[in-house]
């Protein structure tokens, strides 16, 4: 795999508790070129943005507990009505359109959504596009790991 980049790694939090798919995205990504944390539960997301903050959020549709709606709504504000968490892009990734809709899912919030098959190599190469695109139109924000050396 050739994606790599000389450049800031972006830094990628995986929001997902199918061990399997957050393992194979948070190894192939760091391959890519990224920084990866994995959180298994949007409670724990919420409180650890509370801390931090990240370059792209990459959240499972099929997430249990609170649920990838809920988190969706929360992180980036639900419909006007609360204050985002974040303003970084949220991305889902979901098993197919009936698990979520790309309609619901930008309704949410979110800038895009991802189905199956998923290979590494496109998907690096799409997260990065969308880094440098958030970062062409925030260009006086702070890498998140800047941000996070910058409050110790």
């Amino acid at each position: 795999m050739t994606v790599n980049r000389p450049h800031q790694r972006p830094h990628i939090l995986i929001v997902s508790d199918d061990q399997g798919l957050a393992q194979f995205l948070s190894e192939g990504l760091v391959i890519a070129g990224f920084w990866t944390s994995v959180i298994a539960s949007a409670i724990q997301t919420i409180e650890v943005f509370r801390l931090r903050t990240f370059d792209i959020v990459i959240v499972d549709a099929a997430l249990e507990g609170l649920g990838a709606e809920q988190l969706l709504l929360r992180l980036l504000g639900e419909a006007g009505r609360s204050t985002p968490i974040t303003n970084r892009p949220v991305l889902v990734i979901a098993g197919s359109p009936a698990e979520m809709a790309r309609a619901d899912a930008e309704r949410l919030g979110a800038l895009k959504v991802y189905y199956p098959p998923l290979d590494i190599e496109p998907l690096a190469l799409d997260l990065f596009a969308i880094v440098d695109a958030w970062r062409t139109a925030h260009p006086d924000e702070p890498w998140a790991d800047e941000a996070a050396q910058q409050r110790e």
